[in-house]
């Protein structure tokens, strides 16, 4: 190992070159390095194998059919006498040669990095950054990844892991070993704890973050869901690709989590912010398949409604079962019924319900440890239908912003059946028939999502209907307020007609009723003037009162009168 222009690397190389000619077991390997880069990489070479070396070039050995730790040897002045005294082999080269096999050791080394560089930049190869990098989901992710099965089998890509300070170390372990894998495709991966670099110029994010509820409330827990992902839209608005595809994953409010980052990235194009539904499509698959012993990517079309990891309905109705083994049989392509096979309505409206939901914990029970594999072919399968497209004739379920299809709210992430176009876009199946019975759970759904988004944007509270009564009350039709006083006046007539009539004592007649009926028609009669009087404001309160006694008097005549009347 040198530095391009060292004179000593061309005696070394040339001694090294005689051996493995010479020497059929002898195998040589030359590490340049440019002047620039040559410092530091020996620094962190003699680090990490506790060595002692400070010149160019640095020469060491390996037994590499037997292997172990490699052994320093040293420089070229080492080097040479240990070939003489192991091979009896020594190089003739004079320092004038030297010098110019180093210069053109460094012209060579210039024009083969150029020419590397501009094979690079022919092969553009895509960033893909992954959050949460320290999850074992992340760790399933890769191979697949990086093998082609994902991105395409011809598209080169750059992966960054990106998560907190303190899992800096372990990450550099799953750096090391994603290297080891040898995929072709990989063009580098580096470990990212600063969120602008992880995210620039990237073109696939996949968000693996969950914020555990624990013993928050669910107010407490979407706020600080909210915060955490509108930190990362700002972040991708301003420094990733335009066209970047984000996959927002996990077991988080991914609905919510997706609609908050589509309002705080308005560069970026709503409908390359996804949620994935994908995990509970497959389990619901699963459970189907294992009733009629079918493999479950036989089971087709079946269509997650809504919120994934919150309010959801799982839709068979239009679900379609391949390789049943049935009376009727046909290709690969033959299909049947898949409701009409399994031929029990309230299986699927109970039981069937309760196993999806506890399929992946009853798996983590058993394996003691996270289902990480599931939901890792979860996320590679939507992002290979979404870059690559979709089988034909196939729909699949994916949380995407609603434009109003199905009867969602506009702006609203929510869970369609959807087809994937091959040139990397999805596509909305509007034309499915829904029952009554469906069109009332997409509606709880809706509700659903509608009382996560109102925690960050609450509705305004509508007036109260004493307060407009008050108002309708105490104002004419000018807008003027009425008059207390007036209000009063007409509880004190009341009250006194109450005690005129208990003070008299005496059962009342056919024509006695008729007689008080009469003095109510006049008090009421009364208090329509009372009121216009007040709303007016041209009559006093002593007026009013001397009216009052006049009425009282009037019906203490009338009740005179029926007394004076002889009976029959």
């Amino acid at each position: 190992m040198c530095h391009s222009d060292c004179p000593y690397f061309a005696r070394a190389e040339l001694l090294g070159d005689k051996l493995s000619i010479n020497l059929p077991d002898f195998k040589l390997h030359k590490i340049v390095k440019t002047p620039e880069e040559w410092k530091s990489w020996l620094t962190d070479t003699c680090h990490e194998r506790g060595w002692n070396h400070e010149k160019s070039p640095l020469v060491w050995r390996e037994l590499i059919d037997r292997g172990g730790k490699g052994v320093l040897i040293g420089g070229a002045n080492e080097f040479q006498e240990y070939a003489q005294g192991y091979y009896g082999i020594e190089s003739e080269l004079v320092s004038n040669d030297m010098t110019k096999i180093a210069a053109e050791n460094a012209k060579i080394k210039t024009e083969s990095d150029k020419e590397e560089a501009e094979y690079k930049a022919h092969s553009q190869p895509v960033n893909v950054c992954i959050t949460n990098a320290s999850s074992h989901v992340c760790y399933s992710l890769l191979n697949s990844l990086t093998r082609g099965d994902v991105l395409g089998s011809n598209v080169e890509l750059m992966v960054r892991l990106f998560d907190n300070t303190g899992e800096k170390e372990y990450l550099e372990g799953v750096r090391m070993e994603t290297e080891d894998l040898a995929n072709g495709l990989l063009r580098g991966i580096k470990v990212e704890t600063d969120i602008t670099e992880a995210f620039r110029d990237c073109s696939v994010i996949i968000l693996l973050d969950e914020i555990l509820q624990g013993d928050k409330t669910k107010e407490e827990w979407i706020k600080e869901n909210s915060e955490h992902f509108v930190k990362y839209a700002k972040v991708i608005d301003k420094v990733a690709n335009k066209s970047v595809k984000v996959l927002v994953a996990g077991a988080g409010p991914v609905n919510f989590n997706a609609t908050m980052m589509i309002k705080n990235a308005p560069n970026i194009p709503r409908q390359n912010f996804v949620a994935m539904s994908r995990l509970v499509e497959n389990h619901s698959k699963s459970i189907i398949a294992e009733r009629l012993k079918v493999n479950t990517a036989g089971v087709v079309d079946l269509i997650i409604w809504g919120n994934p990891n919150g309010q959801h309905y799982i839709d068979v109705s239009n679900s379609r079962v391949h390789g049943y083994d049935g009376s009727i049989i046909g290709p690969d392509s033959f299909s049947v019924s898949g409701p009409e096979m399994v031929f029990d309505h309230l299986w699927l409206e109970t039981e069937y319900l309760d196993l999806v939901k506890t399929k992946q914990a009853k798996a983590e029970i058993a394996m003691g440890h996270p289902a990480v594999l599931s939901q890792a072919s979860a996320i590679n399968s939507t992002l290979m239908h979404w870059c690559n497209g979709s089988p034909s004739g196939q729909i699949f379920s994916l949380g995407v912003c609603s434009n109003g299809w199905y009867g969602v709210p506009k702006g609203m992430v929510f869970s369609y059946p959807v087809t994937f176009h091959p040139k990397g876009y999805w596509c909305v199946v509007q034309d499915i028939d829904l029952s009554e019975e469906v069109k009332g759970k997409i509606l709880e759904t809706i509700q659903d999502l509608e009382s996560e988004l109102e925690v960050i944007f609450p509705r305004p509270k509508p007036p109260t209907p004493e307060s407009d009564e008050n108002v309708s009350n105490n104002q004419t039709s000018d807008g003027e307020d009425k008059g207390a006083d007036g209000e009063q006046r007409l509880e004190t007539i009341v009250e006194e007609k109450k005690e005129t009539s208990e003070e008299e004592g005496e059962t009342t007649t056919t024509e006695g009723e008729k007689s008080t009926t009469e003095a109510e028609k006049t008090a009421t009669e009364g208090e329509k003037e009372g009121d216009k009087s007040a709303g007016e404001g041209e009559k006093t309160d002593e007026g009013e009162a001397e009216k009052t006694e006049e009425k009282k008097e009037e019906v203490a005549e009338e009740e005179s009168k029926d007394e004076q009347l002889p009976t029959e």
